[in-house]
């Protein structure tokens, strides 16, 4: 789809040029990172998928004998990332990817991550449903993102932010409840993650 693929690239031209300082703009949301994988079941020697992955500020808080496939669209996120990986002794392969797109088979994980990354793509629902084809029957995926509370719309004030704030980087109207739909998945829980609930963090199985 053309608006898919102008989406993708304006995503990649945004993010090159932000990689220079990502690192130090995502910093305030570390500690609501940790909290949320701390929430996961990890078993050992797990399979992981982190979309949309980034400079990698994942990495710290993941079992250090998982085997994890991380993926973004923006080739100077992931060298950043690798130097990451590292440091932190992780096993990361790494490829340019599109997340409505994913090159992998079927149940290939035990955990997927979608850290803020749901409202930023072009195509969310390819986004959730391609994580749900490749996450395992008991597997979970986690979704941490500005999203709107659940049974609520988007306030005016909302909706007039967005209109700056989604050319900038990211869309903060957006509902995670229609996506986990379309995605077949079923909350497992749902809780507030940051700025008094703005963002949340929500652990989601196939259903």
């Amino acid at each position: 789809m053309l608006s898919n693929q102008i989406g993708l690239w304006l995503n990649r031209v945004r993010y090159t040029i932000y990689t220079p300082i990502y690192n130090l703009v995502i910093q305030a949301l570390q500690k609501s990172r940790a909290e949320a994988i701390s929430r996961l079941e990890i078993p050992p020697k797990a399979k992981i998928l982190i979309v949309g992955a980034g400079t990698g500020k994942d990495l710290a808080f993941l079992p250090k004998d998982a085997e994890i496939s991380a993926i973004d669209i923006t080739p100077s996120m992931l060298s950043l990332l690798k130097a990451e990986a590292l440091r932190t002794e992780h096993n990361v392969q790494t490829a340019v990817m599109d997340a409505a797109q994913l090159d992998y088979g079927d149940e290939s994980f035990d955990l997927v991550l979608l850290h803020l990354i749901l409202a930023v793509v072009p195509n969310p629902t390819g986004c959730i449903t391609e994580a749900s084809r490749v996450l395992k029957t008991t597997g979970q995926i986690s979704l941490f993102d500005k999203f709107v509370p659940e049974g609520q719309k988007a306030s005016p004030l909302r909706k007039l932010a967005n209109l700056i704030t989604r050319v900038l980087f990211s869309d903060i109207s957006r509902s995670a409840e229609p996506y986990l739909q379309q995605g077949q998945l079923t909350k497992v829980s749902d809780q507030p993650a940051f700025l008094g609930g703005q963002f949340r963090h929500i652990v989601a199985k196939k259903a």
